[in-house]
């Protein structure tokens, strides 16, 4: 298929020199069950649980494998960022991406459904969803895309900074909030009943504390350490959507292993799954805390009254239909 995104001359000779480098042991690997060395990329530093998913993932695969499959990872963007990652695996010069749910978009439509809001109940379910539909959710994927997500990597739900306390949508009026620059988002916040600006996220501080836009959503986590909260006093927790982001695979690589590796594999994409979950959880709990202590304000809201306020926009969204209805039949 048409590819959507392009990258520069130089970072696709960067990438693919690297994947050079790998096929020179690879090759051999497969004929003569060596090591087949892989490439693993993140966009995000060495701390942030996006790049210690793909590492402890590169990890247990390893082991599982006895070391048959060893995945060098390459965080902060150095392989180009998440879009770049994705070509990259469908050019070969990557072999194990990361990037946000929705952004294979660009190749599989469908996978805008990450952006949907209110479709979990909690975290809980959300993670449930999850390692429920992976299988079925990839391989749908892969036959439309040869792309195979694996494993989510879990991010925690979005919430609502402000100066102003909001409870219901009703509070939402007028309110000017930056949003990504997608069409999901907007419909999302202008059915809120807010004014939706978009906005690329380098500029939003600088916004906020001009007046702008009056707030933002974003994992608390991602709000407190970009320093959200040095202009906006308030927080909602409104976990109005839940994006995780993912290991993805191409599917030409995922369909040449044997059935043992593929196996090990996938146990290490659920093992990997497990360990960041609970690892996530926590630092939540403790971002929150530090956010109390730096005095914000935060309320809960009333969710089933923003449920209400964007009942039936899948209509208007067509390609994530299914998955929303597949997901709300998951208890």
């Amino acid at each position: 298929m048409t590819k959507p995104f392009e990258m520069s001359a130089s970072r696709r000779s960067v990438l693919l020199g690297t994947a050079g480098l790998a096929g020179m042991v690879a090759m051999p690997a497969i004929l003569r069950a060596q090591t087949m060395k892989w490439i693993g990329a993140s966009a995000t530093a060495p701390t942030d649980f996006i790049a210690q998913s793909l590492d402890t993932f590169a990890a247990r695969v390893k082991d599982l494998t006895k070391g048959q499959i060893d995945i060098a990872t390459h965080h902060a963007g150095s392989l180009g960022g998440e879009r770049e990652h994705v070509e990259a695996l469908l050019q070969g010069a990557v072999h194990v991406a990361s990037p946000g749910a929705a952004i294979l978009g660009g190749w599989y439509k469908p996978a805008e459904v990450w952006t949907y809001p209110f479709m979990f109940k909690d975290v809980a379910h959300k993670d449930k969803v999850m390692t429920a539909i992976m299988k079925e959710y990839g391989d749908d994927c892969a036959a439309a895309s040869k792309l195979r997500p694996l494993a989510a990597i879990p991010r925690m739900p979005r919430q609502l900074t402000s100066n102003r306390v909001v409870k219901t949508p009703a509070d939402m009026k007028g309110f000017k909030v930056r949003v990504p620059e997608t069409q999901m988002w907007l419909k999302t916040f202008q059915r809120f009943g807010a004014s939706p600006t978009p906005m690329a996220w380098p500029e939003v501080f600088a916004a906020l504390k001009s007046g702008v836009i009056d707030g933002q959503e974003n994992p608390a986590a991602l709000s407190f350490n970009s320093g959200i909260f040095d202009v906006n006093k308030n927080l909602a927790l409104t976990e109005h959507m839940m994006q995780d982001n993912m290991i993805v695979l191409a599917e030409a690589v995922y369909s040449k292993l044997n059935p043992d590796l593929r196996k090990a594999v996938d146990q290490g994409a659920r093992e990997m799954e497990e360990i960041i979950r609970a690892k996530v959880l926590a630092d939540d709990k403790e971002i929150l805390n530090k956010i109390r202590a730096k005095g914000i304000a935060i309320n809960d809201v009333d969710k089933e009254a923003f449920r209400a306020a964007i009942k039936g926009m899948d209509a208007e969204f067509p390609q994530v239909k299914k998955w929303v209805d597949r997901i709300a039949l998951i208890a």
